[in-house]
């Protein structure tokens, strides 16, 4: 057992030496003179106390992807992004619909990841997670991302459960003039891209829009359409009030069907058609050096139309037909009031509240077409104490009140202590919660059936309880950050204990007269199915999972990066809690790497790997996932104020790795994009 646990430390410093001396090797000694880091600043981050502090001073394990970093790694999509991250894990449910979960414990909807997009959450109420496939952002105009590797609810809420991506889109005033970008690729991928951004005096605004078709897998029912616009505008009010206003309105037509049975008549081959509104506005106010304030408001409406009549004769008889309104639809309300002060010379503090208002309509997992209602209240803060000049203390707590689960709270504490300014040691203690969605204390599906005798109704997924609790976390985390060589290379490894608490999952039971005709029970016969296996909802599970995570960041040059980052989980054996133990990879492991060239083109290499594992209630185990992406593009000058980009990349599978389920299989892909950029 010692010699196998070795082999994923041994392996990675293999990987990393490697690329190390490739690197370093591709640096001239006039490029560190004329173009190294010496002189950068040192990475600030905000979203883990919502206080700007530098990563050696921060109480969190945080990943910073920034967009030339995206630009390398060749993702097509913004979920694409996430593989770079140590621990976080990226599968396409049904092939069109991506799933973004960090230390397993994932479903279809990972429920575990909260993001935000210029601090709006897109965390969905539906059945909670985020819908990555009408997800209101595009790529091009991400300007940096911050990944909280670990709970953070003290700071974001009951969603903030085991991972938090804090996503800053770009100001106009930093990519003046327009761009049209066109992306062809391999099984009918095609992409049209267009922003522009201008300023008229005191406003910056932009505006992009695009439209994408993809076939998706071979010989798969899971074609993807979409189009998408989003703008933002940035007006300077006063000397210290700034206005930002964000809007987004997308529309994605996605095809699906059972992919393992194409008669089923519950789940047949149809097109489910999605669109989504939102506008965002945030007022920030400075009223000294030490002292700002923010408030944001925002407005979303969700709605995915997904009506159906199919034939059921095989199940029925002749005539029986089956009907479904999977219809999901949402709209939400968002309040944010946040201070910003400075009580003491040695103390920093970031308060404030929240209020939020949830309709959701889900008439097919509910059993009804009325609308359910949660409103929520939060007040949060978080005191940062400098108690010498080598001690930091981040003390932090967030009270939260909601109708369907009633009061949580969320503390934390964490120590900093810096061996020198570039290099900090932490602990971290934290207790996070995530509340149920509405559907889970409402699950009432059935399938109805109309035949000759008259409506056959069969239950599918019951919530007998009609109340389950927030799920907790526990989580202890030990922690290095340490900066070298002048900002070239960053190094950050992590040590977690993370005890889970009140799982929410489904258990198979055996209902009496599950079955009904207009009606009343069917009794017990020879063609009766009577008890019947249902689907139950509750809090069964209990989980410990414990590792580590490394990530390296060498830039020794403009012209050079790479990234690398390994993650190790063990979970325990938990009897009757199987799903949840097979969800957790047992490793993930991830590089990047980069050179441009001094003719302005460029060229990078990624690796992927993912360990075994199967998504809660799947039903489809997955070996391990390996993939490389090779990337090479190159800038031509048209003129002074034109350039041309044109950009190659082969994603490579090495394994015919299953994707979330049976019959969705990575495989070999080709792209390739011309970028027109002009003032």
């Amino acid at each position: 057992m010692g010699n196998k646990q070795a082999q994923p430390i041994k392996a990675l410093a293999c990987y990393v030496g490697c690329a190390l001396f490739i690197i370093s090797s591709t640096v001239k000694a006039d490029d560190r003179d004329g173009l190294s880091f010496f002189n950068a600043d040192i990475p600030v981050v905000l979203s883990a106390t919502r206080l700007a502090q530098t990563q050696t001073e921060a109480p969190a394990s945080i990943t910073v992807i920034d967009s030339q970093m995206i630009k390398l790694s060749g993702a097509k999509n913004i979920a694409e992004i996430f593989r770079l991250v140590p621990g976080m894990h990226v599968g396409y449910y049904r092939g069109n619909r991506a799933v973004v979960g960090y230390q397993g414990i994932s479903s279809e909807y990972p429920q575990g990841v909260q993001v935000l997009i210029d601090g709006k959450s897109e965390y969905s109420p539906l059945f909670g997670g985020i819908n990555w496939a009408n997800f209101p952002l595009h790529i091009e105009d991400i300007e940096r991302i911050e990944v909280i590797r670990g709970p953070n609810s003290a700071t974001f809420g009951a969603n903030a459960f085991q991972s938090v991506i804090s996503i800053t889109t770009t100001h106009a005033n930093q990519i003046s003039g327009s761009q049209i970008k066109a992306t062809l690729g391999e099984r009918g991928y095609e992409r049209t891209f267009i922003t522009t951004a201008q300023q008229l005096g005191d406003l910056d605004f932009r505006i992009s829009a695009s439209h994408l078709d993809d076939n998706g897998y071979k010989n798969n029912a899971d074609d993807n359409r979409q189009d998408m616009l989003t703008a933002r505008a940035d007006l300077s009010l006063t000397a210290q009030d700034t206005l930002q206003l964000s809007f987004a309105a997308l529309n994605t037509l996605r095809e699906t069907e059972n992919p393992s049975d194409s008669t089923d008549p519950i789940d047949p081959l149809r097109n489910q058609d999605e669109s989504h509104y939102a506008i965002h506005g945030k007022w920030e106010h400075l009223i000294d050096q030490d002292q700002h304030f923010s408030a944001q408001l925002s407005y979303t409406v969700m709605n995915s139309k997904d009506k159906y009549t199919t034939d059921a004769s095989a199940l029925f008889g002749p005539g029986a037909t089956f009907f479904a309104d999977q219809t999901a639809a949402y709209d939400r309300w968002d309040f944010e009031f946040e201070h910003l002060l400075k009580p003491t010379e040695s103390t920093r503090l970031a308060w404030g509240i929240g209020l939020r208002s949830d309709r959701v309509t889900l008439p097919f997992w509910t059993g009804t077409n009325k609308k359910h209602d949660n409103s929520l209240q939060r007040i949060f803060g978080n005191l940062e104490w400098r108690t010498t000049d080598k001690l930091i203390i981040n003390a932090g707590v967030l009270w939260e009140h909601s109708q369907i689960a009633g009061d949580n709270a969320s503390p934390r504490i964490a120590f900093n202590y810096l061996l020198t300014p570039l290099n900090s040691i932490r602990f971290i203690a934290s207790h996070a919660f995530r509340t149920p969605v509405l559907v889970e204390n409402n699950f009432d599906a059935k399938a109805v059936f109309q035949t000759g005798l008259g409506e056959v109704s069969v239950p599918i997924l019951l919530n007998t309880t009609n109340y389950v609790q927030p799920e907790t976390i526990d989580a202890i985390e030990l922690g290095y950050h340490g900066i070298f060589w002048n900002n070239e290379l960053t190094v950050d490894i992590k040590l977690f204990r993370n005890e889970y608490n009140h799982l929410i999952d489904t258990n198979d039971m055996d209902a009496i007269n599950g079955i009904t005709l207009n009606g009343f029970p069917v009794p017990d016969g020879p063609n009766t199915p009577n008890p019947i296996e249902v689907k139950l909802l509750d809090n069964y599970h209990h989980a410990e999972v414990n590792g580590y995570e490394i990530e390296v960041n060498y830039r020794p040059s403009q012209q050079n990066l790479l990234h690398v980052g390994y993650s190790y989980n063990h979970i325990a054996n938990n009897e009757g809690a199987e799903r949840i133990v097979e969800s957790v990879p047992k490793d993930t492991f991830n590089l990047l790497a980069s050179h441009t060239f001094r003719d302005n083109a460029w060229a990078s290499l990624a690796f992927y790997y993912t360990g075994s594992m199967e998504y809660k209630n799947s039903g489809n185990p997955q070996g391990p996932m390996r993939r490389i992406d090779i990337n090479a593009g190159k800038t031509f000058k048209v003129s002074s104020k034109q350039k041309l980009d044109i950009n190659l990349t082969l994603q490579l599978a090495l394994d015919k790795n299953k994707d979330f389920l049976n019959g969705f299989n990575l495989d070999n892909r080709a792209f390739i994009e011309a970028s027109y950029t002009f003032n």
